[in-house]
């Protein structure tokens, strides 16, 4: 599963609105009215893209609209069921830091710890390494929608060639997302789905992020082709171990806004848990504009302060979310794409933070 090109449009704006990726942030001001809400909505409609938005602006309650051809299936935009991509990631960082909570893992703990047969060249990557893409593993071993379960999933993990040492650089890994979901089932002796519905989302009263459990096909975004996210995300058959932990999970587009709302304001981890995730642990490229912490990316701009956000998509559905942590405003976004390459989600999230916040990507 696939974090898209046009996620990178926030180190965009950051160059549109400071011309210097590392100028540090000024105090945040409050960019956003409803007013303009009903502008970016307005500019949605007439791009007649299918997407289905879900936004909070500054605290207040989430608003949820579709647009294009979704306003014609039926299903009420609040209900229906999206392939948050990449965004799984997000969710898999705050199991596992869950999961280092509940005292059932450490960040430094070495995949020679938990699984047998690591071979020596990956025996000291640490659980921190798997959530911050320094892990060195490759970006997959395989196909989404390839059948394989988990420990041939680890074997392939475990057989692959290294693409760079552990811990010295970024290199985004789904594959080592995946082993995180393994670590979860190990440790804790349940699924991941189980895990993830038990221990992080039914104590905070969320439910309706899963793979197969949360999946109804009549309230599936389908396809331009008119294929369901099982059929064009998970190959029409139980979700394969190339995408459990990494992509594919489904849900709401106003139940994932909760889930981030919950987890910002402490309902998910505990606070040092929640510190540790948020940080910009490691640069994604050279120049600094943007930091990946635990399953998210972490920017600082100026007038706007700190975002954090992440995206995904596989040439079929896309989404992206992100947070302003200054202003309590949070974006989502899930959309049908045209044509490969193009992100409908990034596109509609483009359009409501030009509106927003005042600035093009």
């Amino acid at each position: 599963m696939s974090r898209l090109v046009r996620g990178l449009s926030l180190t965009v704006l950051v160059l549109a609105i400071t011309g210097c990726a590392s100028a540090p942030a000024p105090e945040a001001s409050s960019p956003s009215s409803p007013s303009d809400l009903e502008a970016a909505y307005g500019a949605l409609d007439r791009a007649d893209a299918s997407v289905v938005t879900a936004v909070s602006v500054e605290g207040a309650p989430v608003a949820v609209r579709e647009f294009g051809a979704l306003q014609d299936d039926s299903i009420p935009a609040e209900k229906t069921l999206v392939d948050i991509g990449s965004i799984t990631k997000t969710v898999t960082a705050v199991a596992i830091s869950k999961l280092v909570d509940q005292s059932g893992v450490r960040l430094d703990e070495k995949l020679a710890e938990v699984f047998s047969g690591v071979p020596d060249d990956k025996s000291d990557i640490t659980v921190e390494q798997l959530l911050t893409h320094s892990s060195g593993l490759p970006e997959s071993v395989g196909d989404d929608s390839e059948q394989i379960d988990r420990d041939e999933l680890l074997r392939h993990a475990f057989a692959s060639p290294s693409i760079e040492i552990p811990g010295t650089r970024y290199a985004y890994s789904n594959v080592g997302y995946s082993i995180l979901a393994a670590i979860i089932e190990v440790r804790s002796g349940k699924s991941y789905e189980e895990y993830l519905r038990d221990e992080v989302l039914a104590p905070a009263g969320i439910g309706g992020i899963g793979y197969l459990s949360e999946y109804v096909d009549e309230l599936s975004m389908r396809s331009t082709s008119g294929e369901s996210v099982r059929e064009a995300s998970w190959g029409a058959h139980e979700v394969s171990w190339n995408l459990v932990g990494n992509g594919g999970l489904v849900t709401t587009a106003p139940t994932f806004v909760r889930f981030l709302q919950e987890l910002t304001s402490g309902g998910l981890l505990s606070p040092a848990s929640l510190d540790r995730l948020q940080q910009p642990h490691i640069a994604e490229d050279d120049a600094g504009s943007s930091f990946y912490g635990y399953g998210l990316v972490v920017q600082d701009v100026p007038d706007l302060g700190r975002i954090y956000w992440h995206d995904g998509g596989n040439d079929v559905f896309s989404a992206e979310w992100s947070l302003y942590a200054d202003h309590g405003d949070v974006i989502f976004t899930a959309g049908v794409d045209a044509a490969p390459g193009e992100s409908a989600a990034g596109a509609a999230a483009s359009v409501l933070r030009e509106h927003l916040y005042g600035a093009k990507d």
